[in-house]
């Protein structure tokens, strides 16, 4: 696959190179390189030749009055999608909720068509999964001390909903260490390290990486929780801070 053909392509389905992006799980920029002749990596290549070449059940993107519309293979009852790839694997297909639509998401969470508005951000999976399945976008630097398990501002972090009537159990916080939660207190949600769940007492205490002062731990009670994601992925955005 070269880099006419990408565009070629591309331009015959009705895609933007930011749609196609979305699609395939990289910035506007990538693919404006990749239609350039820069390198593809062979992950990007499997993904690109679904995209573009698939032929089975399909989705669509609406854009304006048009719809487009490119292959799908399963969709889970939460509507998101998957992409079956030469190799076994499959690349799900999440919504993700940028920073100016974070604050209504849950409002807004059972609307389709708001769903559908949003852009798309994809992992690899094993297999299709049930669940509901959110990408973020990180707005903050309570997560980044400049470490490679920092997850800076612009990082987009996978998630998976955790229903409420699981909140009672002991939280899988050692395996799932990162979640984003949705307080009573505020509408836009917090990403941080959960590093004790205490069942008894009804709360769970909040940790941030960056140790700046005003990043301190705090007790979170599960009455002022308002919905939980458990991170499964981290596309991490370069940290600019430096440690000494």
């Amino acid at each position: 696959m070269d880099a006419v053909e990408i565009k070629q392509k591309r331009e015959e389905l009705g895609l933007t190179q930011k749609e196609l992006a979305d699609l395939v799980g990289a910035s506007r920029e990538t693919i404006i390189n990749y239609e350039k002749g820069k390198p593809i990596p062979k992950s990007k290549i499997e993904i690109l030749n679904k995209v573009l070449y698939g032929n089975t059940a399909y989705t669509t993107i609406v854009r304006s009055s048009e719809v487009v519309k490119l292959p799908v293979d399963f969709e889970n009852k939460n509507g998101n999608k998957f992409i079956e790839l030469p190799n076994g694997q499959f690349y799900m297909l999440m919504p993700l909720a940028d920073f100016n639509v974070q604050a209504g998401l849950l409002s807004n969470y059972q609307d389709a068509d708001f769903l559908m508005d949003l852009s798309q951000h994809g992992i690899l999976v094993d297999k299709p999964v049930q669940g509901r399945y959110v990408a973020f976008k990180v707005n903050g630097d309570s997560m980044d001390d400049g470490s490679s398990n920092a997850i800076s501002r612009n990082s987009i972090v996978s998630t998976r909903e955790l229903q409420r009537q699981h909140w009672v159990n002991k939280l899988r916080y050692r395996d799932f260490p990162y979640w984003v939660i949705y307080t009573t207190q505020s509408k836009m949600p917090l990403l941080k390290e959960i590093i004790e769940h205490n069942t008894e007492e009804g709360y769970i205490m909040c940790h941030s990486l960056n140790d700046s002062p005003e990043f301190t731990d705090f007790k979170l009670h599960v009455n002022d929780i308002q919905a939980l994601f458990y991170v499964i992925d981290v596309n991490r955005s370069v940290s600019k801070k430096v440690v000494y």
